[in-house]
């Protein structure tokens, strides 16, 4: 490889890096001449038209640091796409961890603790101790924190890579007005940007410098728009961002935390134990219906109102079942009936038999008796 090809691969390098990382080519540049032992581009390539010329082991070295972070070679990959390896194991200060990515996220844990790291790159650290660990947790010793904490974004650093290395360049790098174009959406390009979940009006260079999640709350870069479309004419426009600063740094946010299960019952769950305990209580294929039309009521106290299908389910059966679970829930349960259509004819053969293809058979036959069935309703 003559000099000239060794410079040009450099520079080739520097150009995947500065993709791979959202930097300027030439911070990527100066950042490759440092590593050479430079302290910027343009001392390099003054140095190469002396008598220094980079060896082939330098290039190499180059090259491996650069596609280690870009290539879907090894761990990095398992981490973007899942995988039997996706999970990387390792010691920091002694404490044995795993790490994962989950929906963008970097997810470390240890013994009774974790350490979530959001896609989101304004978004603090978030430590979480199990309580019972709370007095004697590792991540109480701030130097140990800190450097499980750099080890998450040190796989964060290179899942970005990966990502970014098929984005648009044009979207992590503005135009002189301002302008980046969006990574995955079919958009024009746009120098303002508007977010869906807050309203907020985002600058290109903004946006890209946030990996193009909003500054203000963080919305993911499906919400990020140019144009603010689901405002009427008569809605407030959008407001200029007001975002963290850019070199701040962001402290872990450190909680203590009960793992076990807790349960904080709802409106849909009462919903589904009453009707799972109707369905217990019904002793034929009508009342069945019966429970499957009953209509079931959930007020904000968790009290329950059951309207029947008079029809169905006979207006003289208590559902005993379902009593019993509102009892044990402590609730309330008030029994009502109403009317509607049926929705066959002759409900009542429903109350001889258990089984619902034995009542559509005889459902059918009465049919065929009385009225008119079409053809394509076999006779099974």
């Amino acid at each position: 490889m003559t000099q000239n090809d060794k410079l040009k691969t450099l520079k080739f390098l520097a150009k995947r890096y500065a993709r791979a990382t959202g930097q300027p080519q030439h911070a990527a540049l100066d950042f490759v001449a440092a590593r050479l032992g430079f302290p910027h581009w343009n001392e390099l390539t003054g140095s190469a038209k002396g008598e220094w010329v980079p060896s082939e082991a330098q290039v190499a070295t180059i090259r491996a640091f650069v596609e280690r972070i870009t290539s879907y070679e090894g761990t990095t990959f398992d981490h973007i796409f899942g995988g039997p390896d996706a999970i990387t194991r390792g010691e920091v200060k002694g404490r044995p961890y795993e790490l994962k990515t989950m929906l963008g996220d970097v997810c470390m844990e240890g013994d009774g603790w974790r350490i979530v790291l959001p896609e989101n790159p304004l978004s603090a650290p978030r430590v979480e101790i199990d309580i019972k660990y709370a007095q004697n947790s590792p991540m109480n010793d701030r130097a140990l924190l800190a450097e499980a904490v750099e080890t998450a974004k040190a796989l964060m650093k290179s899942v970005k890579a990966r990502r970014f290395a098929d984005w648009p360049r044009r979207a992590m790098k503005p135009d002189a007005e301002g302008k980046v174009r969006h990574p995955f959406l079919e958009m024009e390009e746009a120098s303002l940007w508007y977010c869906l979940h807050c309203n907020a009006e985002i600058s290109g260079p903004q946006i890209a410098g946030n990996h193009w999640h909003c500054p203000g709350c963080g919305a993911s870069p499906i919400n990020i728009f140019p144009e603010a479309f689901w405002l009427g004419p008569n809605e407030q426009k959008s407001a200029p961002v007001q975002a963290r600063g850019e070199g701040q740094d962001i402290e872990p946010i450190v909680s203590i935390v009960d793992p076990r299960p807790k349960l904080d019952l709802n409106k849909d769950q009462v919903t589904h134990l009453i009707r799972s305990a109707l369905f217990e209580d019904a002793t034929n294929a009508s009342e069945r219906m019966g429970a499957s039309l009953a209509e079931i009521w959930v007020d904000d106290d968790l009290d329950v109102v059951v309207s029947f299908e008079d029809h169905y389910w006979p207006e003289e059966k208590e559902p005993t079942a379902a009593i019993e679970v509102a009892a044990v829930l402590g609730i309330e349960m008030e029994l009502e009936v109403m009317w509607s259509d049926t929705l066959f004819a002759w409900p009542g053969l429903g109350t001889v038999t258990q089984s619902t293809a034995e009542y559509t058979r005889m459902m059918l036959d009465a049919y065929r008796s009385n009225g008119i069935v079409e053809e394509r309703y076999g006779n099974q």
